[in-house]
């Protein structure tokens, strides 16, 4: 008697394998990105959360409208701020932003990361675009912080948009996370 595997016992071996992991590798691909969507909320409440702890903080001084890619090199520099880079705080102890800009009372987003109100670790490496939004009632708010479910006094505090490689369901222009002024996180498909 012979032992051993016959080449046809192989190769139907071989096929049944090559079945199931044409199968697994699109749940696994699916599932890691919603693993990262998550993440994306997850990182969306707490900058929100840090962007209203800095106003009640600081009395009143906001964080500028501004977006950021955590997984370009802009963005790694917003995240990746400084912590020599915090502005002082005034005399009062009350943090302040020199700015010459038009949007001088309100302070950039890499100060809620120089300041320690935010961790780089929560963004880095997210393929998605964070936008602060202003939640003041009657703030003029960029383009992407304009969504359909923010009506009246419902300004989002952020808006997070998919960016290359968060996934197809991800980076389509219909889809989006925020967090209203409720501090709840949703997207636009629930």
């Amino acid at each position: 008697m012979k032992k051993g595997f016959t080449l046809m016992e192989i190769l139907a071996v071989l096929l049944v394998i090559a079945v199931v992991v044409s199968m697994a590798v699109p749940v696994f691909r699916s599932v890691r990105f919603e693993i990262r969507n998550g993440q994306a909320q997850t990182a969306s409440k707490k900058l929100a959360e840090a962007m209203r702890m800095y106003y009640q903080v600081s009395r009143g001084l906001g964080v500028q409208e501004d977006c950021f890619i955590p997984s370009t090199d802009a963005g790694e520099n917003v995240l990746l701020a400084s912590p020599a880079t915090c502005v002082s705080p005034s005399s009062d102890g009350i943090p302040y932003q020199n700015s010459t800009t038009q949007n001088a009372s309100r302070s950039a987003i890499s100060q809620l990361f120089a300041c320690g109100y935010l961790s780089y670790k929560d963004f880095l490496g997210l393929p998605y675009e964070f936008c602060t939004c202003n939640p003041v009632r009657g703030g003029a708010q960029p383009e992407k912080c304009q969504i359909t479910e923010a009506t009246g006094s419902n300004t989002p505090f952020v808006v997070v948009r998919g960016a290359d490689g968060a996934g197809n369901k991800y980076t389509k222009d219909d889809y989006y996370i925020f967090v209203d002024q409720s501090m709840k996180v949703a997207d636009s498909a629930e």
